[in-house]
Order: C-alpha cells, then sequence, then structure tokens
C-alpha cells in the first residue's frame, strides 16, 4: 500500500473511531439519565412515571449538547 493511501485508511479509521465513542457516550448519557427517573419514580411510588420523562427530554438535550461540544472540538 501506498503511503498516502494509507495515511487516507489511517483517517477514515480513526474517524470511525472517534464518532462511535461519541454514539456510545450519547447512550451512556441518556441510558443512565432515564434509568436514574425510572428509579426514583419506583422509589417515590408514582403512578405517572414523571421523572422518567424527565429525565429523558433532558438527557436527550444533554446528549446532543455533549456531541456537538465534541464535534467543534
Amino acid at each position: 500500500m501506498k503511503p498516502k493511501n494509507l495515511k487516507k485508511h489511517k483517517k477514515k479509521f480513526d474517524d470511525f473511531i472517534r464518532y462511535s465513542n461519541l454514539a456510545f457516550e450519547m447512550i451512556a448519557i441518556m441510558g443512565l439519565s432515564v434509568f436514574a427517573g425510572f428509579k426514583i419514580d419506583q422509589w417515590l411510588e408514582l403512578s405517572f412515571p414523571a421523572f422518567t420523562l424527565a429525565s429523558m427530554i433532558i438527557s436527550v438535550i444533554a446528549a446532543v449538547y455533549h456531541a456537538i461540544k465534541k464535534f467543534l472540538k
């Protein structure tokens, strides 16, 4: 493989790793937040899952903010 092609291949692989890492971070932010909201709803014995819904909305906003912040870096 030529050095130019090797650099191009390495850059594609680095981009893949970077975006994969970002996706896992976003999933972790949303998953942990929703789980915490669910547990709070269970602990308070609420009939309507208010904390679960609130944590869903907040976690999506936080994950998108985190992604934009990392993407612009």
